[in-house]
Formats: C-alpha cells, structure tokens, sequence
C-alpha cells in the first residue's frame, strides 16, 4: 500500500489516485474501535507530520492566512503540479475560488481551505445520494426527521418538498450557494472533528494504565501519548516561545499553558454566543447558518471541557491561581452555564455540557487530595481565595444548582482551613493541652500538610490569615462560619448528592460508548473522590449512598459497566476511607437495613479479586459476616447488660434469639415451640455460625434504645445463606418469617436487589474464577435451605409466582422490577446449571409452552408497552439469545453423561445436564413464536430508553440469524442422508428454523410482509445516524441494531435459496422496497457497508435463482439516485482503504454481473443508464466509468498489474470481477487485451508460485491456497481472453501465454494432492472416540454457511467450538504439555481442506484454459509443448489419485476430461513432439540406472476400479469411459508418427519390445474383457451399460492397436489371445441376435454392425483371419437372420432403412471380411467367398446398377430420388466388389496349382465389365463427378466443406474411383 498523506498532490486529489482522508472521516473510523485498530490507513493519517502538528493545536487547527500560506496555495495549484481533469469531474477553478471564499471567511489558511473544498467534492456524490433517496425513505412513513442536522440536507429537503421532486437535482447540489454552504458546514465539521479526536486521545492517554481497554498496547495508544505531548509543548511555545527550548524539561508549565488555552478558548465560545458580532459575518447572513453555528459552537464547547477533563485528570500538581480564577470567572459570568438554551437541533443534546462543567468545577476543587501542590497554590493567593468566596457565594444566593459540587468542593477546603486554624490557635492558647488537642483534631492530608510546611514561628499567623480571607463583609450571612454555610447550601439547599448521582448517570449514558467511556470514566472517578472527601461532613446517609450507587454502577441495565470496574476495586482497597464509612456501615446494619447492603454489594461485584482465588471480593464479604443488626419484640428482656458504668449500651444475650420464626399459623396447639426447639437443634448442631438462630452469651450493644430495640449483635455467619433464607420467605409454602418486628414478608423490591445481587456475584465468578465459584456461590445461597429446595427452586417459584399474578392482574409494586432480576438470573442461570432453566421455562407460564396465557405478552402489551420501558422484553430477548447458545452447546453433551440415579449427598447443581432434546425443542418455539409477535408489533411500540429497543432487536434479531445458520448451514453426512430433518445433529432447532422462515420469507402470498415492514422501520430509523449530533452510544445502538437486521436478511436470502428457490424469490423482491434506505445507509456510515455489501449480493443472487428475468436491483431509485448510488460504491472505500470492504464492493459487482443484473450491469461496464445509452452527451468509450473519469474495469486491471504488491485477498476479488465482465460484456476482453502489462505482470507472478510441501506449517497452508485461488481466478480471465482472441483473431493472449513458461500450471496446474489423509482420519477417529454420536461430517458447512476464511472454509468452526466446548481440556489442549486439543485439529483440518478446494478450483480454470489453448495448437506450434506437459501431469495425477480423498470422483474425470479433450486436438493436428508417444507408456532412467515406468494411459485403465465388468449403473463408466477414449488418443501418436531405428546398430526400425508386450496387453486385457462383459450385459438386459458407443469404444481400440507402425511383430501373440478368449465365436453370436436386439432399439440393427465391425478388425490380422477361416466365419454369418436383409428384392442400399445394413454391415462388413479373408486363406477360401456373396443376388445386382442414372421401376421412392447421385460409399462399394471379383478369378485361374477343384470356385455374380463402365465414365470428368457426389450423414456432410477448395469428400470419391480404375489396368 502506498503510504498516505495528509494532503497528497493535487493531481492525484483530482484523478482520485489518492482521496482525501476528512478529519470527519477519521473520527467516524475511529467511533468503530475494534476496525480503526486494524485500520493501516487510519494508523499512518494520523501518524503524519501535519496531523500530529493539528492535534498538537486543537484549539486552533487551521492557522490564520497569511503572505506564505498564500504562495503555497499558489504553488500547489499552479499548472505545472495539476491539470484539469479530462472527465470534467473536478473544476480546478471552481474548487480555488471556493477555497479562497472559505479562507477569507473564515480566517483559515488557504491550503486548509483548499482541503475542505476538495472533501466537499469528494462527498457530493454521497449527499446526492442521501437527498435524492431521502424523500422516499421519510415518505415511508418511518423517518420523523431529516437526515442529520447539516444545512445542505435541511435546504436539500425543503427544496425537494417545494419542488415536489424525490429528491436534489444533481445540478442543485453543485450550485455555487449550496456548495459553498457545505463548505461551511464542513469547516465546521472538520474543526469539530479535530477537537474530538485529540479529546477521544487525551482520554485514552489519561487511563491507559488504569483500566483495561482494547486499545491499550496499539499505536493509538502511542498515538495518545504523543499527541498529549505535543499538545503541552506546543501550548508552551506558544505562550513564551524564547523559553521553549528550556521549558521542554519541565511537564508542569506545558500542562498548565494548555489548560489555560482551553479556558481562553472556552471563553470565546461563550462571548461569541452571547455576541453575534464576534461571529464570522458569513454566518449572520441566513437564520439557518446562525443556528447551524450557535449549534457547533455549543457542541464545541461540551468537547472542549471534556479534553479539559482529560488534561485536569492527568496532572499531578494543582493548577495556578490564575487559571483557576479564570475559570471561575469565566463561570461566574454566564451562572456555570446552567441557562444555557439549546438551538432546535440540539433539542436531544444530552445534559452532558453541564454536567461536564460540575466535574470539572469540582475537580478543581479537589486538588488538596494531589501529593504534588505546586510552587503556586490558589490557597496562597488572597485575591485568588476572596474572588472564589465571592463567585461561590453568589452562585449559592441565586440558587445556582449547577454550581453545587464546586460549593462542595469549596466547603471542603474551606473547613480543612478553618480546622487548622482553630489548631493553631488552641494550642496557642492551650500550651500544656497540646498533645491532647493533636490526638483529637481532624487529621487530614491536607491539614496535616499545611501545618507541617508553615515554620515554627509563623506557622499560627499564616493558616490564621487565610482562614481570615474567608471573613469578607461581602460574604454576609457566611461571613461567620463560610464552611458550614456552603456546605448547608450545597447540600440542603442544591442537593449536591443528587446532582452527582444525576451527573454519574447522564455522563455515562452520554460517553458510555467505547471510544469516548475514558470521560465517563474519569468524570466518574472525580465524583468519586469528591464523595469520598466529603465523608467528614456527611457519612453514612441515604443520599450518599445514593450518590456513590450512582457514581460506582450508574443504573443502566443495558450497557456494559464491566469497564467501570476499577472504581469497584478502588472502593474495596480503600479499607480507612469509604469502605470503613459506607461498607462497614452497611454491614453494621444488616440485616436491618437489607436494601442498601443488597445494592452496594451488586455495585461491588464488579471489582477485581485478588489473585488469591476464591468467590469475588464481595462474596467473600458476606461469606463471612461478623454481626446482625436485629429489631427486637417491646417485650424483649432476654440480655443483661454488661459494663453500665461505661456507659456502652453493651449486652449479652441470656437466651437465644432466632433470627427467622416459624409462621404464626398453627395446625396444632404448641407447633410453634415445636418448630422452634427443631431449630435450636440444628443449631446446636451447625455451631456459632448458623444462620437462623443466636445461641444465649452472645454479645452485642443496643443501637437504638427506644423500644422496640435495635440491637448489634456478634454473630459470625454466612450472609449468603441468610438472603437465601430471606427470598424463601416470600413463597407461600415457606414455614418461616423473618422474627424483624414489623416485616412479616420482605418486600418484593428487596426480593429483586438479593435476586439482582446473585446475578452480579454469577456474572464475576464466571468471568473471574469460572464455573464452579459460580455453583459454588450456588450452594452458599441455598445451604440453609430445607434438603428438598435450593435457591433456583426459591427464584423459579418467585418467578413463577409474579408471572401468574401479571395474567391474573394481581400485581403490587415491585413486581416488575422482581420479574426482570428473575429473567436476568436464568439468563446467567444457564451458563451454570442450565437443565435447571430449560426445566422451569418447560413448564412455566411466561411461554405458555402448554396453550395457556402467556405472561410475557401480557406483561409487555398491558405494562411496558403503555409505559415506554421495556427492560422486562430486554431481559427475555437476552434468555432467549443464552436459550439458543445452550441447545446448541448441549446437542453433544446432552447424549453424552450416561443416566444414573442421583447419590443422596450429590449437589443438586450438578448432574442434571440430560435435558431432554423435546424440552429443549419445545421451549425453543415457544420462545420464536413469542419473539415473532414481538417482531411484529415492535413498530407500534414507543420506546423510551433507545438502548431498549437496540437490545430487544439485537438480540432477537441476531438469536433468529444463528438459529437459522446452525439449523441449515450444516451439510447432511452421506450415512445420514436417509435421515429426516427432525433426526440430524441440529434436529432440536429445526422447528424453530422453520417458524422463523415461514413468518418472514413466506412461500406463497402476495401482500406485504409484517416483519420486513417492520424492518423497513428500522433501516429507516437507522438513517438518523447521519446527525452528527447524535451521541455515540446512541450511534453504537443504531449500528448494532441495523446491522443485525442486515445479517439476518442476508441468511434468510441463503437458507430460503438452498431450501425454495421460489421463496427466495419472493422474499428478494420484497426486499427491493428498502433498497432506497439501504443505499442511504452505505453512504452514510461504513461500519455497517460490508454487511448491507453482503445482503445486496445476496439478494442479486437471489433475484435470478430463477430462470425468470429478475427484477433490477435499483427499480426503486431515480435515475440520479442510482448514479449517485454507483459513484459512492465506485470509490471502493477510497481513501479509508478498507480492503476487507473492498473486496466486498468487488464481491458485489461481481454478483450483480453473474446475475443478469442487466440494467446494473451496463451502468458498471459502460458508465451510462440504459435510457441515456444514445445520448452521445454521457457516452462513455471504455467501461464501467466510476464518476471519476476511470473505469472499473480499468482500475481492477490496473490494481492486479502489480499483484505482487496488493492484498491476495483484493486481487481474488478483482480478478473475479474482471472475469465476470468478460462474461457479461464483450467489449471487457478487448479491455483486457489491451492491457499488455496486466497479461505480463500476473503470468510472471504465477511462475513464482510454488506447490505446497507435504510438511508446510498452517500458515504456508493458508498462503498457498490464497496463491492457487488467485490463479484460478487468473485463468478464468486468461481463458476468456483467449477464446475471445480466437473469434476476433487478435493473437494477443495467445502470444502472452506461449511466450511465458507456464512452468507452474503445465506441472502443478492439474494437482490435487495437499489432502492430509492421516490429520483427516485422526481427528475423525479421536472425536467419535471422545463424544458421543458425533461425526466431523456433521460439522462441514453447507452451501447457505460459506466462509472465506481458510481456518474456517469447511467445518464450522464456530459451531464445533460451542458444541464440543464443555470438554475444555479436549477442545483446547493442554499447554503445560504441548499436546494439542480439537480446537488446533479442525483449524488445520479447515486450512488443509482450503489448499485442497483452491487446487480443485485451479485444476477447473486451468482446465478450461487448457482445453481452449489447444484450439490453438494448428496455429501455434509452441502452444503443443506445455499441452503434452498438461496431459502428462493430468494422468500421473490421475495414477496417483487417492480414493479417500474428498471429492475425488469430481477430480478424476476433470482431469480426464481435460486429457481427452487436450489430447484429441495434439492428435487431431497431428502432432509429433517428443513426448506423444510416451503418453501410452513411459520409461525413465532411475537413479540407481534401473529403468522404470512412469504412469501413463495404459497405466490409469489398468487401475482402474470400474470396467464394463463390474459396472452395474451407467454412471459408474463415466470415467472409465473416458480412460479408454485417452488410451484410443494415445495409441494414435504410434501410427503415424514413424518409428525410430535404434541407437546402436544399423537395424531397421521397428516396434519395441516392450510397446509391442503393451498393445497386447491391451487386447488381452481391455478389449477381449471388455467385449465379453459387454456381451454378458446385453444378455442380462442391461442395455443402460451395453451401449453400442462402449462397444464401438472397445473396436476403436482394437483397430487403433493393429494400426500401429510395426505391429506385425505382435500378431502372432494378438491371435493367441484373441483365440484364447473366444472373441471371434461372441462376434458371431453377437450378430446371430442382433435382429432380435434391434426390436428394442427402433429397427435398428446397431448391434449388427457393431459384431461386423469387430469381426473385420479381427480379420486384419492374418492368423485370427485363418481361426476365423476354420471357424466357417462366412457360413455362420450368411445363415443369419439379420443377413436375409440383403436377399429381399431390391436389396438394400445407402437410401433404405435402416441405413446401418449397407453402410457398416455390407459394404464396411461383408466386403472386407472377405477381402481379408482371402488376402490371409488365400484361394483355399475362394470357393467359400464366392458362395457367401452369391447368397446375396439382389445385392450383387443393385451394386451392378448403383452408378445408372435412373433406376428400376422397382426400386424404392427415395432411391429413385437419388439415381445417378454418388457417394463415398457406393464408391467404396463398388471397388470392394472389383477387388473380390478380380481376385477370384484369379484364384480360379490358379486353381489347379493352388491344389483347389475349379468347380468349387463359382463365379462371382457381378458384372465386372458393367462396373468398368460406369465408374469409367465417373472418372472421365472430375467436374461431373463433383456434382454428382452427395454427403449420406452428418459425417460426410462436414467432409463436404462449403467449397471446392475443402471437398473433403469429393477427394475421397475421386480417390476410389481412380482406385477402381486401376484394378481394371486404367490408368
């Protein structure tokens, strides 16, 4: 990747080499965390030189103009750096008078200016796109506002209501006003995003060592630090520039310029609100540019304060006096900013710009707790003290609430003064009481600290004299004691506690988000050590502890707190402080005051525990209590009091006293006592430390004396064990009460804090210590509890019991809240002991799983919906979501823990795990069909809290989305491919899956959809994400919750594709209503672009699964819409350079091309709509033109050119578009064509490629699959090139590729050999030895689960991890001693399997390329070399060929198929390279000298595990088929290519030996067998594998054999062998019934020809000829039935049916044989010929008479049509009848020296001397001939050409006659 720059050159700017990165730009990237830290991009913007010098001066990022900043200006834009673009795309001018208009304006240098117009241009496609689309989207009814809050959308929209059009034109959006208005929007925007991204980096840099983050350890941390550096050292030189160089060693005073620059700058804000004046007089022009400023502004300030906050936080010293007067100034001047008036767009402002500013304010003030004070304290200046007396004075008379915590603050250190003075003093006046008087002071850090720095002898006269700047007459009625009097006013009058508590949670709920939680988090922990310091006026009080509630664990049920644990942990270790003032105190009180204690604890539970092990910090606490706090009866009197002159309240308890009481009730008279005394038993039994009851001679003190009596009392015991006791008494049943008097139930609130408590100590167990603290802590809660019930028990029935009471409408207060803690706890409850929920959601009635009411949809419908808050629906969508994670997670352990009877001592939270699958299936749809209404009537609803709905959404939505992968994302294994859906692995889910996909993708129905309509809402909502304004965990819960929506839509495309075709269809069109707000989302956030990239490929896809025409994608857009659509997707995300997200965008044109997106597909390649094709004003010339004046195609070329240089990844996907525009578009090859440098450039790549090695690691797996997939692709290009290259004669691939080696494809091309056959079948073997009823194939993906990662590609890895994780030691492995677990084995069975289907790909594409280059091999002679390579390598594969490897059929006949087809055409020309001839059969010197043989044709049909024997399917030949049509090819070289002498010796060249002993093999072994098992097929009636092509296969091989040069020295063990098998006597049989065979193949006597065809091959050799002779051949043949069709009047000629008989039988049949019959017998058999022939008299005499012009009147009406035609056969015909003729009578001259009676030899029936004159008079005239001679089958009409000059068959006509003639002695 080329490195990126702040501000590239101008010219790349203007040609989009290289796009602008925004400041915007940066901090959206950066809001999406987890991607901006794998952003290389991101990295290297805000690494340069002039980022860093901005984000050092964020205050003022972009200097003022100047004289120099002018000249560069000039030089940048002058001429000879750019020139205006050709495209007319960018205007050069418009852009610099934009820039100097902005610069001018606003006092900004002119290249900043400059940036600022080129990003408006680069985001004017975007905003069209937005306004275009934006009418459509809102006019659905779902979007009450418009898109952000910038000017350009708001006039944009107004203009499109006025205009009544959809949309902009995209001339308005260009015009010279609303271009320059979006240029001051941007300006805005950028300024702001500056500040935003040094506040995000300071934060980040404050807390890197005090919290875990994501970040820490990256370089945005580096990037923090150095940032936050240069910040101070900046702010230094800045202030003083000549003692720059000597204040960069002192960190104090750069941290203090800074801070007093933001003051300055803060103040401007606000002086510039206050006066319009002071405002850039381009923004008083309009009321819509001053809002749009007074806005910003306002938002400026917020950012601002929190990188105060930030700086503030991070010093160790307090500020200056001045800065901090300054500040409270500044304060003071606008009332701490509390009458702030908010413009229209920021009605949704959070309250966070106040509550900033109170945390600030008061941080400030907490400076006494730094251990560095400064040289300069604010305490030490006396205009300083008296000003901030005065400002906080006046805040607290005029009521100023937000001005409470720096008055807190103030009082603090106030009294801090005011103590150590009046110390002083009494020890002044005191002397002989001063050691008295120092145990008893306030001992503070501070006091102690002031005191001990004043001297000895005017140590009283400071301190005094500050405490007496307090005493101002201003101050008035503070003036006596000012601490106090602001403290009161602080907390009585403004309710600081609440406004903390307030502040805690609007912050959090404000910057609770990722990137921006540091200010949270540091505004949080400020609040903390201003509570903290306050203890010494306030301790343990109600608002306090409602405070530090807030400021540990704001209430904010749906976000994640867990990063706010620090201040949890800082809590616990502060042991003197808070933990001894609150917790302690707390704990003092239990469980008298339960509720306090139950909600501090739960705040706790986040804290860290040490690593000693053990429950959480806060378990451990209340494991281990050491007093009660009881109320005792009026009547109490069971204690004695001990030490009564000490005045102590101490007692001892005289009798004891039970802290839960039987129930009033009574069955009979004393049950009471009785109940009682059983407990006093137990408890003498359990010890001291039982939980029900204080044995007698306990201590205590009474805390409250008026009766009844509070007493404290020291009893160790669990604490655990007594909230498990106290949530049992809430149920019904339950035979105890709490003995507090006045509480005979505890309340339903405080049921819910212990619930919620339990929760919180699950949550940290789990996460802390694991799974059995969790079950431990478990059993602790239930330990006290009778042996037949535990704590889930207890809850269940709570639970139970509220929900019945909702149906009932029987509701009290608190039920609600109890209800969404119990929902919560089964949530978590399934992580630890999960039968125990399925078993209560079985049989509950919050699904009503048997018919009944449910209470979910009645608490939802009649309570939450009516009131706005939904967190009960939250907390069950999220049970829903761990529901579908345990079903999934138990599918192996449920059938694995064998059933046994439960031991009496057993835990009841162990061995329970066998949930029955039927329960486990049943819950789960009752679940989906409760969350399927949800889904539906969720529009209707208005939700409150918008982090409510993005849970409820999310988690329903993403549960359906996992629910439907894991249902139907899994192949079926070939053993299970019988079974029914409900019996695979996933068979628990499938009803589920089903549910879901009937209710949003229905089959059938032609209205809307509710669930996509309410969908269609939600994009729509999302489209808010486009207000900058939005805080970011809005922004986070937007873009979660639409991007789980995205995924769904995306599986439900692929699950209804693999399952209904039709019913993806439907569902795609359906989705084609929100393209409009799916193209504003990409354009308006890229977190959420690759996932809407993946729905839109799949909904193409899906749009054209049918054979029908689909619909176009963007039906739903105006013409300017889809233009502006195509120019935002054209950018490939430039200049972020997501390449993730680009190979996406390729992956999407790629499918849109593949999918007959016809009207998409023409925009892309030809850069106009179909309905301006003809304008000649948007004609483009060369593809898809992408609004930048450089087509796609062009840029996709230009990209892989330098392959070597991009991500594998980008290249794949590139390549597959460009092949995929071939496809589409013709004119894309002659692109391609033309690009000689992409043709150089990826061949050269691909000879660099090397095979993968057998012992390669993982890693060099995953390369070189990347490296094969890429060359697949390559070739996929290369071969559409080619063939296109061909039709049009442009050699230019052709030449490309016979100049380049192709060494890596001709020897590696065809290679399918990475399988790791023992990796394989271990980890099959180990995982059915360690789980039961589990295969690996039921892991493998199917087609709807793809993934492209290599670790992940075949078996999901996601699911095996869930299913087989509970055995954590067999997944994961032990790493103490290096073995391995199933985790490691299937990422490297995925990585093996990758390189495996990368091979598989590249053996397809380079076969296709293979078999079109060999097209070529008459015009290219150096195009045979590689060919015969390729061919070698395709059958040593083939040989090589594991059968246990996947898909190996699918390889065997590819690489067969590329050898037959590659190989046909070597022969076809002729081809004589070294090489042919070893096709057959190869030997090699060994290494050793041994010669041996190498695998070749011959080779592969001898190994191969099906022939015509064993084959009982036809498709089972498939393959063996095609090795005998590469054996027939590779015989072929060794007849015509001549034979070689041999090396030594002059000897005459022959066949070898060992060529020889090869031919007869395969007569002997191939032919014979195969003709015999053909034969035995057809008798069993197979005719499916009797065809008569296989026999004509076997034949062909036989006449391929005896037609190689030399193979007379065979002969003689050919005719043993054929002799041997009998094949002469199953020819004969064979045409003996093959009239019988014709009658089922349509009168045609194939089978006939079929045995001549064989019988006449056979006679070519002369010792068969002579058994075939002694066999009576002729006889057994002319008594043949089929024979008498030749002895019908007429006989048959080429023109009678069936055409077979004179074609093959006769003249290709009968003839021959005789002839070779009498070349091999000689006249012996003469008499015999001559016989079988005249047997055929109305043959002879049609033969006769063939050459007549016309015909008998007997002959039929098609042979009377064609008299006096000729063709090859009557030609051949006639000079086979003049060869036997002249032969016999030959033979009969001869017959007496031949020893032969004459008599026996009768004349041949056929009048020789007529034969001679009508050929004579054919061969008189060549011209006459020519006309004559017409084609009888398709053959012949392919040798007759389509002229003269290529008469094939004329030729051959001419040549037999001429043949003829010559038997006659005529020349």
């Amino acid at each position: 990747m080329a490195d990126v720059q702040y501000f590239p050159p101008l010219d790349k700017c203007l040609a989009d080499r290289e796009g602008l990165i925004s400041w915007k730009t940066a901090y959206r990237a950066l809001c999406d965390l987890p991607t901006a830290l794998r952003s290389v991009t991101l990295e290297h913007f805000l690494n340069t030189a002039e980022a860093i010098e901005i984000l050092a001066n964020p205050l003022a990022p972009f200097p003022e103009p100047s004289q120099s900043s002018r000249t560069r200006f000039d030089t940048r834009t002058a001429p000879i750096h750019v020139a205006q673009c050709g495209s007319g795309d960018y205007d050069l001018e418009q852009l610099k008078k934009d820039a100097l208009w902005l610069a001018q304006n606003v006092k900004i240098e002119e290249e900043a200016a400059l940036r600022i117009a080129i990003v408006e241009r680069q985001e004017r496609n975007r905003d069209q796109l937005v306004h275009t689309t934006g009418r459509t989207v809102k006019g659905s009814g779902h979007s009450g506002g418009t898109f952000g809050a910038s000017v350009l959308r708001r006039s944009a929209a107004a203009f499109g209501r006025s205009a009544g059009a959809p949309g902009v034109p995209r001339s308005a959006i260009g015009d010279e006003h609303t271009r320059r208005d979006r240029v001051l929007e941007l300006y805005l925007e950028e300024r702001q995003a500056v500040l935003s991204i040094s506040t995000e980096l300071a934060g980040r840099n404050v807390i890197a060592n005090v919290t875990e983050s994501g970040a820490n350890g990256t370089w945005l941390q580096d990037l923090a630090a150095r940032a936050v550096a240069e910040q101070h050292d900046r702010a230094t030189c800045r202030e003083s520039p000549s003692e720059a160089a000597k204040t960069k060693q002192d960190r104090c005073k750069h941290e203090q310029a800074f801070l007093e620059e933001t003051v300055k700058a803060l103040r401007d804000c606000i002086e510039r609100l206050d006066d319009s004046s002071r405002r850039p007089s381009v923004f008083g022009l309009e009321p819509a540019k001053q809002e749009l400023y007074v806005s910003a502004t306002l938002v400026y300030m917020t950012v601002i304060l929190r990188l105060m906050l930030a700086h503030l936080h991070a010093l160790d010293h307090l500020p200056e006096p001045t800065i901090i007067l300054h500040w409270f100034n500044l304060m003071d001047s606008c009332a701490f900013m509390q009458y702030f008036q908010p413009t229209p767009a920021l009605q949704n402002l959070p309250k966070a710009v106040a509550r900033v500013t109170d945390i600030f304010t008061a941080s400030r003030r907490a400076g006494v707790r730094y251990p560095e004070l400064g040289d300069k304290l604010y305490i030490d200046d006396e205009s300083c003290v008296k000003s901030l007396n005065k400002i906080i004075y006046d805040a607290g008379r005029t009521n100023v609430v937000l001005a409470a915590p720096a008055m807190y603050a103030w009082s603090l250190v106030a009294k801090l003064i005011r103590d150590g003075a009046e110390r002083l003093r009494a020890r002044r006046e005191k002397p002989d009481r001063q050691g008295h008087e120092d145990g008893g002071s306030s001992d503070t850090e501070t006091g102690d600290g002031i005191t001990r720095r004043e001297s000895s002898d005017g140590a009283e006269t400071e301190i005094e004299k500050r405490w007496a700047w307090f005493h101002q007459p201003e101050l008035e009625d503070a003036r006596d004691d000012p601490a106090r009097y602001w403290a009161m006013a602080a907390v009585d009058g403004l309710d600081v506690y609440g406004l903390i508590a307030s502040c805690s949670g609007t912050l959090t709920a404000a910057y609770g988000a990722e990137l921006s939680f540091p200010t949270a988090l540091i505004a949080r922990e400020k609040m903390y050590d201003l509570l903290r310091e306050g203890l010494n006026l306030v301790s343990y009080e109600v608002p306090v502890m409602d405070a530090l509630l807030a400021v540990l664990a704001p209430d904010l049920p749906h976000r994640d707190t867990q990063r706010f644990g620090t201040l949890a942990t800082r809590f616990l270790a502060d042991t003197e402080s808070l933990r001894a003032a609150i917790l302690d105190q707390a704990l003092a009180r239990y469980p008298y005051e339960l509720s306090p204690l139950l909600r501090l604890c739960s705040a706790l539970s986040a804290a860290k525990t040490p690593d000693t092990g053990g429950p959480p910090q806060v378990g451990q606490i209340l494991e281990g209590l050491q007093t009660v706090a009881l109320m005792v009866p009026e009547q109490f009197r069971s204690y004695m009091l001990e030490n009564e002159d000490e005045n102590a309240n101490a007692l001892i308890l005289t009798e004891d006293l039970a802290i839960f009481s039987p129930k009033r009730q009574q069955t009979f008279y004393g049950e009471s006592r009785f109940l009682l005394d059983r407990e006093v038993r137990d408890a003498e039994q359990e010890g001291a430390r039982n939980v029900l009851l204080i044995p007698a001679g306990t201590p205590g003190m009474i805390v409250r004396e008026d009766r009844p009596m509070v007493l404290t009392l020291k009893h160790p015991h669990s604490g655990l064990e007594c909230i498990g006791l106290v949530l049992s008494t809430l149920l019904p049943g339950n035979d105890q009460i709490p003995s507090t008097l006045g509480a005979s139930e505890t309340d339903k609130a405080t049921a819910a804090e212990a619930i919620t408590l339990i929760t919180a100590l699950l949550t940290a167990a789990l996460k802390q210590q694991g799974l059995e603290e969790a079950r431990f802590i478990l059993g602790r809660l239930g330990f006290a509890l009778h042996d037949e019930t535990d704590i889930v028990a207890v809850i269940t029935d709570l639970f139970e019991l509220e929900l019945l009471a909702f149906i009932a409408q029987e509701t009290e207060p608190g039920s609600l809240e109890l209800c969404i803690a119990c929902a919560d706890f089964l949530a978590k409850l399934m992580h630890v002991s999960p039968e125990r929920a399925w078993s209560f959601l079985a049989r509950s009635s919050l699904l009503s799983s048997s018919g009944g009411a449910s209470s979910l949809a009645a608490i939802v419908e009649n309570l939450e919906a009516q009131t706005g808050s939904f967190g009960f629906l939250a907390a069950c969508a999220k049970l829903y979501a761990e529901c579908l994670r345990d079903a999934v997670a138990g599918l192996v352990k449920r059938k694995g823990r064998p059933n046994r009877a439960g031991g009496r001592f057993d835990s009841p939270m162990q061995g329970l795990d066998a949930t029955p699958e039927r329960t486990v299936s049943l819950v789960l749809q009752g679940y989906t069909r409760v969350m399927l209404d949800v889904l539906r009537d969720m529009e209707s609803w208005r939700f409150g809290v918008v982090e409510e709905k993005g849970v409820v959404l999310s988690s329903v939505v993403d549960t359906f989305e996992h629910l439907l992968r894991w249902s139907y994302g899994l192949n079926v294994p070939a053993h299970r491919a019988t079974v029914k859906p409900k019996e695979r692995m996933t068979a628990v889910l499938i009803s589920s899956a089903e549910a879901i996909v009937d209710a949003i993708a229905p089959v059938t129905g032609d209205g809307a959809i509710p669930l996509l309509d309410m969908m269609d809402a939600a994009f729509a909502e999302a489209t808010s994400l486009g207000d900058d304004l939005l805080p970011l965990v809005h922004r986070e819960a937007l873009i979660e919750q639409a991007r789980s929506l995205l995924r769904l839509l995306k599986r439900l495309l692929l699950t209804a594709r693999t399952l209904e075709p039709q019913r993806a269809l439907r569902l795609a069109n359906q989705l084609l209503k929100v393209m409009p707000v799916l193209t504003v989302l990409y354009a308006l956030e890229s977190a959420w672009k690759s996932d809407i990239l993946m729905l839109m490929t799949e909904l193409v896809r899906a749009l054209a699964c049918t054979t029908s025409d689909p619909q176009p994608l963007l039906s739903g857009l105006s013409a300017d819409a889809a233009k502006s659509f195509f120019s935002v997707i054209s950018d490939l995300d430039r200049p972020m350079r997501d390449f993730d997200l680009e190979r996406d965008v390729w992956t999407f044109l790629t499918a849109a091309l593949e999918s007959r997106q016809q009207w998409f597909s023409m925009y892309m390649l030809t850069g106009t709509l179909p309905r301006d094709r003809f304008k000649p004003s948007t004609a483009t010339t060369n593809g898809t033109a992408d609004a930048k004046g450089k087509s796609l195609l062009d840029h996709a070329l230009d990209e892989v050119t330098n392959i070597t240089q991009i991500v594998p990844a980008r290249a794949r996907a590139m390549l597959r578009f460009v092949a995929a525009a071939q496809r589409t578009w013709v004119w894309a090859t002659v692109t391609v064509r033309s690009h000689a440098e992409f043709l150089k450039n990826t061949l050269a790549w691909m000879e660099e490629i090397r095979a993968p090695s057998r012992g390669a690691k993982d890693v060099d797996h995953e390369v070189s699959a990347s490296e094969h997939q890429t060359a697949a692709y390559l070739c996929d290009v290369l071969v559409l090139g080619l063939h296109a290259g061909l039709e049009t004669g442009d050699p230019t691939v052709l030449k490309s590729l016979t100049g380049s080696k192709l060494g890596f494809l001709t020897q590696h091309g065809v290679s399918v050999n990475a399988y790791n056959r023992s990796l394989h079948r271990n980890l099959s073997e180990n995982l059915v030895r360690k789980f039961v009823d589990v295969d690996l194939a039921d892991f493998k993906r199917a087609a709807g689960n793809t993934s492209e990662h290599a670790g992940l590609l075949t078996y999901d890895y996601e699911l095996a991890e869930t299913v087989l994780g509970y055995q954590a030691l067999a997944w994961e492995g032990n790493g103490d001693r290096r073995t391995q677990g199933f985790a490691a084995e299937f990422l490297r069975a995925n990585m093996n399997l990758s390189l495996v289907d990368a091979q598989t790909n590249l053996l397809r594409s380079w076969g296709a390329l293979v078999m079109t280059l060999s097209e070529c091999v008459g015009i290219e002679d150096a195009a045979q070399e590689p060919l015969i390579v390729t061919v070698k390598a395709c059958l040593e594969a083939n040989a090589k060929a594991g059968m246990d490897e996947p898909n190996t059929t699918e390889v065997l006949q590819l690489r067969a198929n590329v050898a037959f087809v590659v190989l046909s055409k070597l022969v076809g020309v002729g081809c004589a390279k070294p090489g042919m001839k070893d096709l057959l059969v190869r030997e090699v010197q060994g290494e050793n000298g041994q010669r041996r043989r190498e695998s070749g044709a011959w080779d592969l049909v001898k190994i191969s595990p099906v022939n015509f024997d064993v084959a009982t399917a036809r498709e089972d030949l498939r393959y063996y088929r095609t090795l005998l049509r590469i054996l027939f090819l590779a015989i072929r070289p060794h007849a015509y290519i001549p034979l070689t002498k041999p090396v030594k010796g002059d000897g005459k060249a022959s066949l070898s030996a060992e060529n020889a002993s090869v031919l007869v093999d395969i007569v002997a072994k191939t032919v014979v067998p195969g003709f015999r098992a053909l034969c035995g097929n057809l008798h069993a009636e197979d005719m499916a594998i009797a065809s008569p092509a296989d026999f004509s296969l076997i034949i062909a091989l036989l006449q391929a054999v005896l037609a190689v040069q030399g193979v007379g020295i065979a002969h003689l063990p050919l005719a043993t062998a054929i002799a041997d098998t009998s094949l002469v006597r199953g020819a004969l049989s064979l045409y003996s019934w093959a009239d019988q065979l014709a009658e089922v193949m349509n009168d045609d006597p194939v089978y006939g020809e079929v045995a001549m065809t064989t019988l006449v091959a056979l006679s070519g050799v002369p010792q068969v000829a002579e058994q075939m002779a002694l066999q009576g051949v002729l006889l057994q043949l002319s008594g043949a039935k089929l024979s008498n069709y030749f002895r019908k009047p007429g006989g048959k000629g080429q023109w009678d049916e069936p055409v077979g008989l004179f074609a093959v039988i006769w003249t290709e049949g009968f003839l021959p044989l005789c002839l070779n019959l009498l070349s091999a017998v000689g006249p012996a058999i003469a008499g015999e010929v001559s016989a079988f022939l005249n047997s055929f008299p109305e043959q002879l005499k049609r033969a006769e008479e063939a050459f007549r012009s016309e015909g008998p009147d007997s002959y039929g009406r098609r042979r009377q049509q064609h008299s006096g035609d000729v063709t090859l056969g009557l030609v051949r015909e006639g000079q086979a009848l003049v060869f036997i003729a002249s032969t016999l009578q030959s033979d009969l001259a001869l017959a007496a020296a031949e020893g032969i009676t004459a008599t026996d030899v009768a004349p041949l029936r056929y009048d020789l001397e007529n034969a001679r004159q009508e050929v004579g008079k054919l061969a008189r005239s060549q011209r006459s001939l020519a006309d004559k001679v017409v084609p009888v089958n398709e053959r012949e009409l392919v040798l007759l050409g389509s002229n003269s000059h290529d008469n094939e068959l004329l030729r051959r006509v001419v040549d037999g006659v001429q043949g003829v003639m010559r038997c006659f002695g005529d020349d």
